[in-house]
C-alpha cells in the first residue's frame, strides 16, 4: 500500500511539472516540420547549387542559342573530337582527369569514350570540370573549351571506367596560357634540378634525377635538362640525350623542381621550389624530349622538411621576380 501511494505521488508530481490536459500531437508535428523543412530545403539548395544554376542556365541557353548548340554538339560527335577533361575549382584549371572522345549527346548528357584516364580519388559526381579541344570555328567565332558538371561516373578503385557530362551552358574560347613566357637567351640564366613527384617528401636528401649543366659542350652524351622558356605559371624543358633511369614523364605525371633564376640587377640567383605537372610531351631536335610543365604547388621548408601549398595559375613570388626582371 505504501509503495502504491509513493508511485501515485510521483506520477502526480510529474503531471504537475509537465502539465496535464490534452496532448496535441498534430500541433507538435506541425511545429517540428515548420522548423525542419526550411532547414532541409536550404541544405539541398546549397548542396546542389551548382547543379541548379547549371540546369537553369542551360535551359535559358537552349531558348536563345538552340541552333548553335546543336551544330557544335554534332561537330564534336561526327568528327570524333578529343577532349582534355580537367577539374575546375575556384575558376582555375586543376588536375587532368582524362582524354576522351564525345561518343554521343542525348537527353542533356554527353557520353564520353575514355582514351587515357588518370587515377583519381576525388568524388566526381556533379563536380565542375573544364574540357579543352583543338580550336575550331563556328559562325565566325572560335571555340576551344567548355565548362560543365559531371553527370555520371563509374570507377574501379581509383581508375575511371565510364564518364558522362551534362551538356554545357555555352561553348567558348579560353586562352589557356595566361602568362607571357620569357625565353631563356643566356646559357645558365635558369637552372633546374628535377626529382620524381613521388619523392616530394624526401627529395632534398637525394641527388637530382635530372638537372641543367653549366657548360653543355662538356656533356655531349650525358642526359641533361635544357630550359627554353619560363613564366610564373610554368616552363618548357627539354631532356637532351634521354636514357634509362629517368622519372616518369607521362602526361599528368608530377616533378619536383628546384628552379634558380638569375637576376641581372642583383647579379644573384633566386631559388624557387615548385611541384610541376606535365601537361604536354613532344619531340625535340636530336631525339630530345620536350615537356610543357605547369606549376601546381609551391614548396616551403619548415623545420627541415617541406610542406606544399597549392597554387592556382601562378607562383606569386616567381611572378613578382620575373616582373622585376622585365622592368
Amino acid at each position: 500500500m505504501v509503495r502504491f501511494l509513493a508511485q501515485s505521488n510521483y506520477l502526480r508530481e510529474v503531471q504537475r511539472t509537465f502539465g496535464g490536459g490534452y496532448f496535441n500531437v498534430s500541433e507538435l508535428l506541425f511545429r517540428t516540420l515548420s522548423v525542419a523543412v526550411p532547414m532541409v530545403v536550404v541544405y539541398v539548395l546549397w548542396r546542389y547549387r551548382l547543379l541548379i544554376l547549371h540546369v537553369l542556365g542551360r535551359w535559358a541557353a537552349r531558348l536563345l542559342r538552340r541552333r548553335k548548340r546543336r551544330a557544335v554538339e554534332n561537330y564534336l560527335v561526327s568528327r570524333g573530337v578529343v577532349l582534355e577533361v580537367c577539374l575546375y575549382t575556384g575558376g582555375a584549371v586543376g588536375r587532368k582527369l582524362c582524354d576522351a572522345r564525345v561518343a554521343s549527346v542525348a537527353g542533356g548528357k554527353m557520353q564520353l569514350q575514355l582514351l587515357d584516364a588518370n587515377p583519381t580519388f576525388t568524388q566526381l559526381k556533379y563536380q565542375p570540370v573544364i574540357c579543352f579541344t583543338r580550336p575550331f570555328a563556328y559562325a565566325g567565332s572560335r571555340i576551344n573549351a567548355f565548362v560543365t558538371l559531371v553527370a555520371r561516373v563509374r570507377k574501379r578503385g581509383v581508375v575511371l571506367k565510364e564518364l558522362s557530362l551534362l551538356t554545357p551552358v555555352r561553348y567558348r574560347f579560353i586562352l589557356r596560357r595566361r602568362h607571357s613566357r620569357q625565353r631563356v637567351a643566356r646559357e645558365g640564366a635558369v637552372r633546374v634540378k628535377a626529382w620524381s613527384g613521388a619523392r616530394a617528401r624526401t627529395f632534398w636528401m637525394l641527388r637530382p634525377e635530372l638537372q641543367t649543366v653549366n657548360n653543355p659542350a662538356r656533356y655531349d652524351d650525358s642526359t641533361r635538362l635544357a630550359v627554353e622558356n619560363i613564366s610564373a605559371g610554368g616552363m618548357r624543358l627539354y631532356i637532351v640525350n634521354p636514357k634509362g633511369g629517368m622519372p616518369p614523364l607521362d602526361k599528368g605525371s608530377q616533378l619536383v623542381l628546384r628552379v634558380s633564376v638569375w637576376s641581372p640587377k642583383t647579379r644573384k640567383y633566386s631559388f624557387f621550389t615548385v611541384l610541376g605537372a606535365i601537361r604536354s610531351r613532344f619531340s625535340g631536335r636530336g631525339g630530345a624530349i620536350g615537356l610543357g610543365v605547369q606549376f601546381v604547388a609551391e614548396g616551403e621548408k619548415v623545420n627541415n622538411r617541406y610542406t606544399w601549398h597549392a597554387v592556382h595559375g601562378e607562383i606569386p613570388a616567381l611572378a613578382r621576380f620575373l616582373a622585376g626582371i622585365e622592368e
